[in-house]
């Protein structure tokens, strides 16, 4: 692997573990407002299979995936993805 390529794979698990913890930080705050579980947990799953969000979600990232299938070279396809990624944050408060 490239120092170019290791660059780009570091970057992407820091952007997985900052979703990661931003989901943790959300689950604490429905913990401490004693939302119960199956509550919040049905809201998830509601929003995720609502027909008329999918459409919304998958057309934020649909040029991602053009990118991505078009892509001859996956250097430029990965640094595609990582640069629409959120930003992982340097401090939690």
């Amino acid at each position: 692997m490239t120092d170019a390529e290791q660059k780009r794979m570091l970057r992407f698990l820091q952007t997985v573990e900052c979703l990661f913890s931003e989901n943790m930080a959300l689950k604490a705050v429905l913990h401490s407002h004693q939302v119960p579980e199956p509550v919040w947990q049905q809201e998830c799953d509601d929003l995720m299979n609502d027909p008329q969000l999918s459409p919304l979600v998958r057309a934020k990232f649909q040029h991602l995936y053009r990118e991505i299938e078009q892509a001859r070279d996956e250097s430029n396809a990965f640094a595609a993805l990582l640069q629409d990624l959120p930003k992982p944050r340097k401090e939690w408060s």
